[in-house]
């Protein structure tokens, strides 16, 4: 009976084991590594500031103090001993007459100089000064303008203003082609010593020539007749302009 209780027991034992064995040991799982992707974002364009050009500026411009030690220079340069010395302190006095509406006149003095300058009330970079200068001793007489940048130009104020139109008409005409605005023209008088009752001027800048000629006779009859050329491009205008500005050209 022990011996068949015995065997019982260990039958039982190798059971146990046995199923030990076939259960196993208990696999942990492996965690499962999830691939985590960051993804940078590309950086946004960098918005580029553009600057506007500044508006170009006006250029320097001249007041009527600088009209007459511009013409002073000019006369200087041009006729030496008879023009006014450059040491001398000119006087202003303000000279408008009562009459003149939308125009200034001023007048300097020194010694036996005198110089008077007109000129419109208009914006600084559109102001054209008439000068006239005069000694009472010797006899000396110049006229002439001075633009707002500066450039003298000489002459009578009415032969000048025609020139002016002249240069106007011809810009409005032939564009590039044209004299360009603000060009420094010198001129000369080159009326024959014999030849009474007529003037003529030479008006000069770069390859540009400008010839008017124009009667001795009452402003209010008096007609300019005026050729530019140059003579590197073979461009020609003629016509004539009267004191009241109208312009008639020859074809």
């Amino acid at each position: 009976m022990i011996a068949r209780l015995w065997g019982i027991g260990l039958l039982l034992v190798a059971v146990a084991l046995v199923a030990a064995g076939c259960g196993g040991a208990t696999a942990t799982p492996t965690a499962s590594l999830t691939a985590v992707v960051v993804q940078t974002p590309a950086p946004s364009p960098t918005a580029v500031q553009v600057e506007e050009s500044p508006t170009p500026a006006a250029g320097p411009t001249v007041d009527r103090v600088g009209a007459r030690d511009a013409a002073l220079a000019y006369v200087g340069d041009r006729y030496g001993v008879d023009a006014p010395a450059a040491d001398l302190a000119w006087t202003e006095q303000y000279a408008r007459p009562a009459e003149m509406v939308g125009g200034e006149v001023y007048q300097y003095t020194a010694g036996d100089w005198l110089i008077t300058i007109s000129y419109p009330v208009v914006l600084p970079e559109l102001t054209v000064y008439t000068v006239k200068m005069a000694n009472t001793a010797t006899g000396f007489v110049w006229e002439g303008q001075v633009s707002a940048g500066g450039q003298v130009i000489e002459g009578k104020q009415l032969l000048l203003n025609a020139f002016n139109v002249a240069l106007a008409r011809i810009q409005a005409k032939y564009g590039d082609e044209a004299p360009p605005v603000g060009l420094a023209w010198v001129g000369e008088r080159i009326t024959p010593a014999d030849l009474v009752g007529a003037e003529t001027w030479r008006y000069t800048a770069g390859d540009w020539v400008a010839t008017i000629t124009y009667p001795v006779v009452p402003p209010d009859r008096m007609v300019f007749n005026i050729t530019i050329q140059n003579p590197v491009t073979g461009l020609m205008w003629l016509g004539s302009v009267d004191t009241n500005g109208r312009v008639t050209e020859i074809e």
